[in-house]
């Protein structure tokens, strides 16, 4: 259990734990941190946070949380963030871009080795999970985007803000039927031709974003788009966070 002060300056109790699972899929031992806010609810939704790490100390993500529940309803609803944070830039890309060598692989470690893992965690407990979500940035909503693809059926959220959407994941995803998700899209008017210079390829990211965009909206998908004059930075990404993760909360 630690105290946390939220941006509104209450402090919070939460409970943080750093766990591990020993993955066949990934062929080694895979770390995440679960955070929990509201651990005397009986009730709780849970954010896989890709880049977690990044969204700890860039995003702000544990005080901004910590700042939407006390202001709501939270004798209602507890949160479980679980962070996967990868460990290098190049482990980072080889995970989440769509041609990243274990990106195959690291799709299996979260939906048969992670989420079953945290499911039972939380189920051991005696709480019932009544809602599940992703959030990324950048090519972490890409690969928050294949994840729901790969198991759509037990995903209710997803929280993508300036992913890259190549042609083949958007083939998928027009391939999928429809689905009830609630999804949560966000990107820059600065965003296009986008140099990611550790595979030294340019990423269309706002054209991506919107093509992305008509095919949720001719579906059954529960959309809330917003396009801001912004570029591919985490500045972007902390200040957008709020609305966000009360969209994950409360819809």
């Amino acid at each position: 259990m630690v105290m946390v002060r939220p941006l509104n300056e209450v402090i919070l109790l939460i409970n943080l734990e750093k766990c591990y699972i020993q993955s066949d899929f990934m062929q080694s031992e895979m770390e995440y941190e679960l955070v929990e806010f509201g651990g005397q609810c009986g009730a709780v939704a849970v954010l896989f946070v890709q880049d977690g790490r990044d969204y700890m100390e860039l995003g702000n993500i544990v005080e901004t949380m910590g700042c939407l529940f006390v202001q709501g309803e939270a004798e209602i609803m507890g949160v479980v963030l679980v962070l996967l944070s990868p460990s290098t830039s190049e482990q980072r890309y080889s995970y989440y871009h769509p041609t990243g060598v274990n990106h195959e692989s690291y799709q299996n470690f979260c939906l048969k080795e992670l989420v079953p893992a945290v499911q039972e965690n939380i189920w051991k407990q005696g709480k019932e999970i009544v809602k599940m979500g992703l959030l990324g940035d950048s090519l972490g909503a890409t690969v928050s985007l294949a994840i729901a693809i790969r198991q759509p059926e037990i995903w209710d959220t997803l929280l993508l803000q300036s992913g890259v959407y190549p042609t083949s994941l958007q083939e998928e995803l027009n391939a999928l039927p429809m689905q009830n998700w609630e999804v949560y899209q966000v990107v820059g008017l600065q965003e296009d031709n986008f140099h990611y210079g550790l595979s030294d390829e340019v990423f269309h990211i706002l054209t991506h974003n919107r093509a992305l965009r008509d095919i949720f909206s001719s579906s059954s998908v529960k959309l809330a788009y917003y396009e801001q004059d912004d570029g591919h930075l985490w500045s972007f990404w902390c200040r957008d966070l709020p609305r966000a993760l009360n969209f994950f909360i409360y819809k």
